[in-house]
């Protein structure tokens, strides 16, 4: 009798690590004709490949006037816009549901009327609501909201950033929720990714503050890739206004 041998190879499939999007909080001061932002420039146009939902907030929100007055900031957005990789929203301040929807909608429909500035590409994608609250009470304020930014910006992306882990039923009436916007050393010893809602990965973002540039950025975000995490950002002061050109080029080499 003959015995056949057989080999049988077994192949363990590894989680797909997909793409991950840069939140790009861009509340510095663009300079004469744009120039202290030409590191974001640069990096953008040099990974095609990676999208960038960039925030912009000419004044906690779009300012007072129905148009950008200042030239610059006209320079800036402008450039931003000319990219295909970039996303533009505008930052809108919700004060943990303190303000009314009358005042946060407001600032929505100035964003929304940029897209008919004459002169310059200054369209709005969407809408970034900062502050916001995780009170379940809340929830039926923050549908109001989106649906009204859904409104004024027809297939504009609403993100949410509450900063800490938000009810489930907020996740329904947002494109990205910020469900961390802490420093590094906080992310690292609360084991953020862990506690991000199971099905609700793509939708979640996490915001890096207090990052040292010799982080190994790489290495987390190949983490957050194989998790699954919509979007992320890392940077290197509290409040986005201290810009790290090395830390920006290691999230899009790593994204």
């Amino acid at each position: 009798m003959r015995f056949y041998t057989y080999t049988v190879y077994l192949f363990l499939a590894l989680p797909f690590a997909s793409a991950i999007d840069i939140i790009l909080p861009l509340y510095l001061y663009p300079g004469e004709d744009a120039s202290a932002w030409s590191n974001v420039f640069s990096t953008i146009s040099s990974h095609p490949t990676v999208q960038f939902e960039v925030v912009v907030n000419p004044n906690s929100g779009p300012g007072t006037t129905s148009y950008p007055s200042d030239a610059n900031v006209i320079a800036g957005i402008s450039k931003l816009n000319s990219f295909p990789n970039v996303h533009l929203v505008g930052y809108v301040l919700t004060g943990w549901a303190s303000r009314s929807n009358t005042t946060v909608n407001a600032e929505v429909d100035v964003y929304a009327k940029w897209a008919s500035y004459d002169g310059a590409d200054l369209h709005i994608g969407g809408i970034y609501f900062d502050e916001v609250s995780v009170d379940p009470r809340d929830i039926a304020h923050y549908q109001s909201l989106s649906e009204h930014a859904g409104f004024a910006i027809p297939s504009g992306r609403v993100t949410f950033n509450p900063g800490t882990r938000a009810p489930e039923q907020l996740f329904a009436h947002c494109d990205t929720m910020v469900e961390f916007e802490h420093p590094l050393a906080d992310y690292e010893a609360e084991g953020i990714l862990a506690q991000i809602p199971s099905g609700l990965e793509g939708k979640s973002a996490v915001q890096i503050i207090d990052t040292p540039e010799e982080t190994d950025v790489g290495g987390l975000m190949g983490e957050m890739k194989q998790k699954g995490l919509g979007a992320m950002f890392f940077g290197k002061d509290h409040d986005y206004k201290v810009w790290s050109e090395e830390l920006l080029k290691k999230m899009a080499d790593a994204a």
